[in-house]
């Protein structure tokens, strides 16, 4: 394989502290999340001041750095909440601020002038003037929209004095670059101040004007209509020429997701980086990742617009099927340990049953596989056959495993759910 000049960072999202944890542990570069305010995930966990020194300090011990979001669209009302939330921030040692107004821009430059100002996808930045501009008023990263092709990412790469950063994975928005009156329209819930109703996977039916009450399917699958359901991107097999394009950062999509997808997602990414370092990141290995890559729930997936090859991308305006898969799910995961039993305690996620074929997903190593035999009530001693959610168990023959262990149990059959 052609060498490879620098490997980017990998930028992992956290919507708690909890799962930021998770994030280092299974190999991120830089985490991002959100405040409690002035950001596009406020119906997330999200951080208190507190939370976030907490986030900063934990992750800079363990030498990865964090970003806050505060892309939002600010309103006049704002403006003065802005500003004191901001100087709330000074003394939070964070390594970035993500902005996408330019105001926001403006009043953190203003009030912590130090701080590194990255530019979020909400922009839409499409070219190298453009991603300028933004370094000549202070920016020293630019996300670029999604809907820019290879050739177009390199060029603005190659022409750029800022940083530039590049989704590889993660829940695609129907809309520009993730700009969307959609949801404010139909529900009342603003996108633009974080508040996505998600009303583009709703089911929708078609009414005829002199017909009211009247709803007839525009039928697209056997479970109903989901016209402007979008696919995940997926950028995994095309990510050695990503590489090579010269960008400084990957950024993983989802500040709401559980520590199950942010672990094994950043598993998968960090292994496959690694890979590309050492020069073996072959067909097989792709292939390896992408199944692993396949056990966490997802809708399908898709190259998005990055490899278009200039003909209609089928993947992109096809979207038949297009709904949740879920063969696995997550079951368990760490909660102390028992010196009677000398195991760790396992808190079930998901009800599991004796002959559940579990699969633990650990940092740094590769899946362990165990087919469950037999559970134990640690409070009671008492063999168990079926374990519901939150209960808490020792499984037996698992071994001494990782704190941070991801444990999912094989559906069958696996379902697909819109």
């Amino acid at each position: 394989m052609e060498s490879i000049k620098k490997i980017p960072e990998l930028c992992v999202p956290a919507g708690n502290l909890k799962i930021l944890k998770y994030a280092v542990a299974y190999g991120a570069d830089a985490v991002y999340i959100g405040g409690s305010k002035f950001n596009l995930r406020s119906f997330s966990g999200n951080f208190s001041i507190k939370d976030l020194k907490q986030a900063v300090e934990y992750a800079h011990d363990r030498n990865v750095k964090v970003y806050l979001t505060l892309n939002a669209i600010i309103t006049e009302n704002e403006i003065d909440d802005l500003k004191k939330y901001i100087g709330r921030l000074k003394r939070i040692p964070l390594d970035a601020v993500i902005v996408s107004d330019l105001s926001v821009l403006k009043l953190v430059k203003e009030i912590i002038p130090d701080i590194r100002i990255h530019i979020s996808t909400q922009t839409s930045t499409s070219n190298s003037i453009a991603a300028n501009f933004w370094g000549n008023i202070g920016a020293g990263r630019v996300n670029l929209a999604r809907e820019l092709n290879y050739s177009e990412i390199k060029n603005i790469v190659k022409n750029s004095n800022v940083e530039i950063e590049v989704f590889v994975h993660g829940a695609l928005c129907i809309s520009y670059s993730g700009r969307c009156m959609l949801s404010k329209y139909l529900s009342g819930r603003d996108a633009n101040k974080g508040q996505c109703s998600h009303t583009c996977r709703w089911k929708y039916y078609l009414m005829e004007e002199k017909r009211p009450n009247m709803f007839f399917p525009i039928e697209q699958e056997s479970r109903g209509t989901y016209i402007y359901n979008s696919r995940d991107l997926c950028l995994l097999e095309k990510l050695d020429l990503i590489v090579k394009a010269g960008v400084d950062s990957l950024k993983i999509e989802g500040r709401n997701k559980t520590e199950n997808y942010v672990s094994l997602v950043t598993w998968v990414y960090r292994k496959a980086l690694d890979l590309i370092a050492e020069g073996k990141f072959t067909d097989q290995k792709k292939e390896y990742l992408l199944k692993e890559l396949d056990k966490i729930t997802h809708r399908n997936f898709t190259t998005g617009f990055m490899f278009l090859d200039g003909k209609e991308n089928k993947e992109l305006i096809d979207n038949d099927n297009v709904g949740y898969i879920k063969k696995y799910r997550f079951v368990g995961s760490v909660d102390g340990y028992s010196d009677k039993y000398k195991s760790p305690i396992i808190r079930a996620r998901n009800q599991l049953k004796a002959g559940d074929i579990l699969d633990i997903l650990q940092p740094r190593k590769n899946p362990k596989k165990l087919k469950l035999q037999k559970m134990i009530d640690p409070a009671t001693d008492q063999l168990i056959g079926v374990a519901n959610t939150n209960v808490r168990i020792i499984i037996d023959d698992i071994g001494n495993i990782d704190g941070f262990s991801i444990i999912k149990a094989k559906n069958y059959p696996y379902s697909k759910k819109p």
